[in-house]
């Protein structure tokens, strides 16, 4: 199976693996990545990070999912994680990102980001490429603009978290 390996200036962008999944559990321990995202469970355990790296094998063979690691180039230590989600039918993905809180307001998600939508357009050849984040998420959605995203609308009592209905604050880049 072909993987793909994605580099920028400062990270490299590949396969998540096994090795991964200790660390995966020690960064996912901060309830925040919870609160943050639609999908990261709390408390994560290793089944979780297990899941998660097999979730990138299979999504990678039926070509549904793209996922990636994050590391930085000069160490292979897994600090986020980044990927699509496919649409096929539609011609396009979804993006969802995080990252180790210790990297945070560094720029990285937003390098990590412009390389995935670059890869998208360039090689899967997607039409549009969206993401969303809560509204009390506001860094989210700075990073969304900075990488060229567009705001799409605000999409109301769309989740159903901790008992409580949130809203989406939708974002969206089309392939020029």
């Amino acid at each position: 199976m072909k993987t793909y390996t994605l580099q920028t200036e400062r990270l490299i962008l590949n396969q998540p693996h096994t090795d991964d999944i200790s660390r995966l559990v020690e960064i996912m321990k901060n309830p925040i990545y919870n609160k943050n995202t639609t999908n990261i469970p709390f408390p994560y355990t290793r089944e979780n990070g297990e899941f998660w790296v097999n979730l990138a094998v299979d999504g990678l063979a039926q070509g549904n999912a793209y996922i990636f690691a994050i590391r930085l180039k000069d160490n292979p230590t897994i600090i986020g994680g980044i990927g699509l989600g496919i649409d096929k039918t539609n011609n396009k993905a979804e993006m969802g990102y995080w990252l180790d809180e210790q990297y945070w307001n560094t720029g990285m998600v937003t390098e990590a980001a412009k390389a995935l939508i670059q890869f998208g357009f360039d090689t899967l050849q997607l039409d549009k490429i969206f993401a969303t984040h809560f509204t009390y998420n506001e860094a989210s959605g700075r990073i969304m603009q900075k990488i060229g995203m567009q705001q799409e609308g605000v999409l109301k009592g769309q989740i159903l978290k901790n008992e409580k209905y949130l809203d989406l604050i939708t974002y969206a880049i089309i392939k020029e």
